[in-house]
């Protein structure tokens, strides 16, 4: 047998790790990710200049980092389709619809105070997923988890970026309201957003250091909401005085 024939019967070797195949073509990159070199980087940050517009890339965490571990914990935690029905409620909630939820309730029920603290929850969590979403996210371009069968999805996936996450940052910013007026309360309300958080791990669809910059970011604006409306309370009651 000649040299190219016993080539060609040789069996060919799987995909490289990492490398896009047929059946991961719908999980490959966003397609607005910069296709030029960086200009300049640091660690995991990587700055782009296409036509005149600054793109600020994130890189995944590597390999070996805690980052991925921890990622690696919580999305292998065991997935069941009640569990993962319950996970995703959570989630969706997390996203402002159960803070303004709650902001009315309380606005409703609280009397002077619960007005002001269930405004400042309701705005302070729709103001964080605002800023997230058209502010902070397409800024910075980081892919997500499940970029080349990188994770276990439960549900849809996502076709924006992954940094930071919206449903924390919201999450964090009503909770932060909430624990301002009622400072008793800020465990319960606390530990609802950390769940938040993790169940965006959970369902693959961000990493850990996502959640966490999104809920510094949530507890800033909703500090900053819930401060602005005692603020406005305190002048009214000045002004009926």
């Amino acid at each position: 047998m000649t040299a190219d024939k016993r080539r060609s019967a040789k069996p060919a070797s799987g995909p490289t790790p990492g490398e896009p195949t047929a059946a991961n073509t719908r999980d490959k990159k966003p397609k607005d990710m910069p296709q030029s070199a960086p200009v300049a980087g640091a660690g995991p940050v990587a700055v782009h200049v296409e036509s005149g517009a600054v793109k600020v890339v994130v890189a995944p965490p590597a390999f070996a980092g805690v980052d991925r571990r921890l990622y690696q914990l919580i999305n292998g935690l065991p997935h069941t389709t009640t569990s993962d029905r319950y996970v995703s409620v959570l989630s969706d909630l997390g996203e402002g619809l159960g803070w303004v939820a709650g902001g009315v309730a309380l606005a409703i029920l609280g009397g002077s105070k619960g007005r002001r603290a269930g405004m400042a929850t309701a705005v302070s969590s729709l103001a964080a997923t605002y800023v997230v979403q058209t502010r902070i996210k397409p800024l910075f371009r980081r892919v997500r988890p499940f970029v080349n069968r990188e994770a276990r999805v439960v549900g849809i996936k996502p076709a924006d970026h992954s940094f930071p996450s919206g449903h924390t940052a919201s999450s964090f910013a009503g909770a932060t309201a909430i624990a301002f007026y009622y400072p008793k309360a800020a465990p319960l309300v606390y530990g609802l957003a950390a769940a938040v958080g993790a169940s965006r791990v959970h369902l693959g669809v961000h990493f850990p250091s996502d959640a966490a910059v999104g809920g510094v970011i949530g507890i800033g604006i909703g500090t900053f909401g819930a401060w602005l409306f005692k603020k406005r309370g305190g002048r009214a009651a000045g002004r009926r005085a």
